[in-house]
């Protein structure tokens, strides 16, 4: 079994040691295009002097709004190399939201998708940017809108980086944005030496071996694409590959494209391939690991069977590492998320933080093992910070159990935090653009099973005294507003919402509440929401 040899504190010296070490070996792949160690260095080195040119210095923030390329990758070590902190934009965001995290992040450029521009021009002068590159994967550059800068014109010539911005182990690399669930989105600071710690541990139980393909149809902008294929992949010498946006029905033949030996999947694609017409490609690939979150033990040996793979289950969150426990793959216990990884201790305790028998539920909580191995803090945000570390423990906000031989097994949230297709949905979000409506006087939003995994957004909505709300004038509302994950797929109207002495709305009754009559679904209306077209 293949691990890293050497060690890696910041992605810088990552980039340019690999590229010495690996030369013309392939580093990144997608569809048609490769890029080698030493074409990645290249163009990491040009992307940093186009930063350094529109004077981005050490701990500048720069916002990333992009699909999955090697540009991406490149872009984000090149600004690296210069001391630049990454803030990697959800593909899917627009108004209110998108804004949010622009200003909050107090970034200075942005680099978009060409695709993606129009999103951003919506918000008009706000957000301040003092420059915004626009990147084309086709290559059009006629007729940019005024005021961009073209991506090869923005890029520099690859001469030597300069070492007063090289950054340290415990200097931000990134911000990337998770939803609270009381308030708007935080930003979670990770430092280089998450990324590499975290990435170095997951190798130890991935099964590696040389000339594997690490594979993922995730974005580029959450941890899991960033950390368990692309740093795992280069820091083992080995070649991480994408596919711009995950696809049920011809998952197994890019992968089989690409060469890929290694997949990361969540629950919700795990149950969407399986439920998909059975073909000769279901075998007819290369992948010999699948790295999980979320299976089920009923699905589970099934789904090994039908693909030819052995499933590896692993937790894990953007605060304390994209894999934080992982199923050793000698010791595989089908429905556990496994043991801690090496660079963090994790425990189970009750409402007081008390340690709890084995069997027993309670909350997990983690803590780093070594320095800068989990977040540094939520970006401007310093009481939301100390109180997910109460007591010297990270609180995940998730209800566990473990089993007399350590093994931990996941139980249910514990905050009320929607997972959906992969995405953490705050209330807070989808609520405040529901009460935007004009006939609208109080709405609550709550995560309901799906049948896909994970959860459904369900809106109750409780209307304007004496006015009545059309569902589809409704849904349509939302998903002019949001995007296209947070809108709801049921939305329910009610007289008034069960709510405590304190008037918090009882999110658990409605939780458990049957759909009433008032209950409408989205789709059984024809409404249709999408991925914002590529």
């Amino acid at each position: 079994m293949l691990e890293p040899s050497e060690d890696y504190h910041d992605l810088a010296t990552l980039v340019e040691a690999k590229a010495r070490k690996n030369g013309e070996k392939v580093a990144l792949r997608v569809p048609g295009r490769e890029l080698t160690y030493e074409g990645l260095y290249r163009e990491a080195r040009r992307a940093a002097s186009g930063f350094a040119a529109q004077g981005v210095r050490p701990g500048d923030k720069v916002a990333f709004f992009l699909y999955n390329a090697p540009e991406f990758v490149s872009a984000w070590y090149g600004l690296n190399l210069i001391g630049g902190v990454m803030v990697p934009l959800n593909t899917a965001l627009k108004g209110e939201i998108l804004r949010y995290e622009v200003l909050d992040s107090d970034a200075r450029l942005l680099l978009a998708d060409r695709r993606l521009y129009p999103a951003v021009t919506d918000l008009g002068d706000s957000v301040h940017l003092e420059r915004t590159v626009l990147f084309d994967p086709r290559g059009e550059y006629t007729d940019l809108p005024g005021g961009t800068l073209a991506y090869p014109d923005f890029l520099g010539s690859p001469g030597p980086v300069p070492p007063e911005g090289r950054p340290h182990p415990q200097d931000p690399s990134s911000i990337l944005y998770t939803s609270g669930t009381t308030g708007p989105p935080k930003g979670v600071v990770i430092p280089h030496e998450k990324y590499l710690s975290t990435a170095k541990a997951i190798s130890t139980r991935s099964l590696l071996a040389e000339g594997s393909v690490l594979f993922t149809g995730l974005p580029l902008f959450h941890c899991n694409a960033q950390e368990m294929t692309t740093n795992t992949a280069l820091l083992n010498d080995l070649t991480a590959s994408y596919e711009e946006w995950f696809h049920a029905s011809t998952y197994w033949e890019v992968a089989r494209e690409v060469g890929a030996t290694h997949v990361s999947l969540l629950i919700s694609m795990v149950n969407v391939l399986y439920k998909q017409p059975e073909r000769p490609s279901d075998r007819t690939h290369g992948v010999r690991v699948a790295l999980t979150a979320g299976t089920s033990r009923e699905i589970w040996r099934p789904f090994e069977e039908r693909f030819g793979l052995t499933v590896i289950e692993l937790y894990g969150m953007t605060e304390c590492g994209c894999t934080t426990l992982m199923n050793p793959p000698d010791r595989i216990r089908v429905g556990s998320i496994g043991l801690p990884l090496d660079f963090v201790e994790a425990s189970v305790v009750d409402d007081m933080d008390r340690p709890v028998p084995a069997g027993t539920k309670g909350e997990l909580v983690v803590r780093p093992r070594r320095p800068f191995s989990m977040m540094l803090e939520y970006y401007k945000k310093p009481e939301r910070t100390v109180e997910a570390w109460r007591n010297l423990w990270f609180h995940t906000g998730d209800y566990v159990y473990q089993d007399p031989d350590g093994y931990f097994y996941f139980v249910d949230r514990k905050k009320d935090v929607i997972r959906r297709r992969g995405e953490n949905i705050a209330p807070y979000d989808v609520e405040t653009v529901l009460n935007q409506h004009p006939g609208v006087f109080e709405s609550v939003v709550v995560g309901v099973p799906s049948p896909l995994g994970e959860e459904d957004v369900k809106a109750f909505v409780v209307p304007r005294p004496g006015q009545s709300v059309d569902p589809k004038e409704l849904f349509a509302f939302a998903a002019n507003r949001l995007p296209f994950f947070m809108v709801p797929q049921f939305i329910e109207f009610l007289d008034e919402v069960p709510k405590t002495a304190n008037q918090k709305a009882q999110r658990f009754l409605l939780r458990s509440r049957p759909p009433g009559e008032r209950c409408f679904d989205r789709d059984a209306l024809g409404i249709k929401v999408t991925r914002p077209q590529r």
